[in-house]
């Protein structure tokens, strides 16, 4: 099962995010989001729930790999990815909540500590057995969404 990675055009769109974040930075305004300003923004990329439902669908990717899998270190190492998993969708509410609050200082710790999860995870892969599943494309797909959301917090007022 593919996850889907995000299109040049979501990529285009957050990119037009982060001009548009510095652009307010420049000008020394306070900026909360509103939860209706994220969907308004997030409904006009070609992926809108791009990090929560992959991380969610490769969640249950993880959990569909642990159960049809013989090899008992891939199934260890697939249950610990799910452990990490489970943390980072934790850690993706947290990041909008803190978005919505204006904590940008929140944001970037939500969004760090996500990274940390992903990269708990693709670390249990750098050894054999090699891993047959796409999870290791997916996590990079992860680990990708979260650095630029560091980048973004550099950008809020």
């Amino acid at each position: 099962m593919a996850i889907p990675s995000p299109s040049s055009s979501s990529k285009f769109s957050l990119l037009l995010m982060i001009l548009f974040i510095s652009t307010l930075s420049s000008a020394n305004l306070v900026l909360k989001v509103s939860e209706s300003t994220i969907n308004a923004i997030c409904t006009k990329t070609l992926n809108p729930s791009f990090s929560k439902s992959n991380a969610t669908n490769s969640s249950d990717q993880i959990h569909s790999l642990i159960q049809h899998t013989d090899n008992p270190q891939l199934k260890e190492r697939y249950t610990s990815c799910s452990k990490n998993y489970d943390n980072a969708i934790g850690d993706f509410k947290q990041a909008k909540k803190r978005l919505i609050k204006g904590n940008k200082n929140g944001l970037k710790d939500a969004a760090a500590t996500a990274m940390g999860e992903f990269n708990a995870c693709g670390e249990n892969f750098r050894q054999a057995p090699v891993d047959p599943s796409t999870l290791q494309k997916s996590n990079e797909n992860l680990l990708d969404f979260c650095s630029i959301i560091l980048v973004m917090t550099k950008y809020l007022p």
